[in-house]
């Protein structure tokens, strides 16, 4: 009981610490992303992140862990859910930047915001997770704050203008959803595996980059653009990410990631001084709601399973 109250509190197993500082990341990635596109392809992009964050992974692994001694116990079983897994979070930013090449950055962060969705539906049938009324609840205010963020309000907003990009962010959504719950299945030493992740995805991008684009050095700005993706979106954020994952059930998280528009919208106001309407203050209401429900929703549940266990002990 005292080892699980202190787990409670450590702050590098709490996710209501953990997700706040990836989403602060987050933030940034979108308006990033469209600006290093506009002189580098997503092939390149994809490739340079992924490199940056394979050499900054293996010169922690080498420093700090014993990589012979820790996989001794691994099976081929292991590296097979690792393999899917860098699949996934490379489709995922395929698809993702791809869409950003054809649509405007909001539509593509707008449908990509589904996907903590995808993360909920997907988390009943991989992890056998209860699809209850606060999740559900959670997920419709959250995608409903989403879409009132994004369209300010105005139905007349949500006209997307290229078919295909609408797909491509769609199925990025889809992949991080699947991507999500895969890694929650994985227990082995997470520096290990997000490095074995990120090789994956390094090997893919690269055989992308050679058959549908060209190698080219990216100049100052863009290297340092996309170093910031590769610690933000990789190297930090793939650990806090996996950390939170390890010890919340994959809805919270979900959850969390609802955050995600109002802290982009926030970095628009403060870095480029466009103001915040009440629409956006609503929408924003709607997003941090979701959070709370789910925390409710389970200390009801718990309450509710008391009774039953005393008695048990009676009996």
């Amino acid at each position: 009981m005292q080892t699980q109250h202190q787990d409670k509190l450590d702050a590098s197993k709490n996710p209501y610490v953990l997700m706040p500082i990836l989403l602060l990341m987050w933030g940034s990635l979108s308006a990033v992303s469209k600006l290093l596109l506009d002189r580098l392809d997503s092939y390149q992009v994809m490739f340079y992140m992924y490199g940056l964050g394979a050499l900054l992974f293996l010169a922690v692994l080498l420093c700090k862990v014993r990589l012979k001694g820790a996989l001794k116990s691994w099976k081929g079983a292991d590296y097979g859910l690792l393999f899917a897994c860098g699949l996934f979070t490379f489709l995922y930013d395929f698809f993702y930047l791809k869409s950003l090449e054809l649509i405007p950055a909001v539509e593509a962060s707008m449908l990509n915001y589904l996907f903590p969705i995808f993360i909920v539906l997907f988390a009943v049938p991989m992890h056998r997770e209860k699809l209850t009324l606060p999740k559900l609840v959670s997920v419709g205010t959250g995608f409903l704050g989403t879409v009132l963020l994004m369209t300010k309000g105005d139905p007349a907003n949500l006209s997307f203008t290229n078919a295909k990009g609408d797909m491509l962010a769609i199925l990025a959504a889809v992949s991080w959803g699947i991507f999500t719950n895969l890694v929650k299945k994985n227990s082995k030493d997470t520096m290990i595996s997000t490095f074995l992740i990120t090789l994956v995805a390094l090997v893919l991008s690269a055989v992308t980059m050679l058959g549908y684009s060209s190698w080219i050095v990216p100049g100052r700005a863009d290297f340092l653009g996309v170093l910031w993706l590769s610690l933000s979106n990789i190297v930090l954020g793939f650990f806090l990410y996996f950390r939170a994952l390890a010890y919340s059930p994959a809805s919270l998280i979900a959850s969390f990631t609802f955050f995600t528009p109002f802290v982009t919208l926030l970095f628009i106001y403060l870095l480029l001084g466009e103001r915040l309407t009440w629409i956006d203050g609503f929408a924003a209401l709607l997003i941090l709601f979701g959070v709370p429900m789910q925390k409710i929703g389970s200390l009801f549940a718990a309450r509710a399973r008391k009774p039953s266990a005393s008695y048990k002990q009676e009996v």
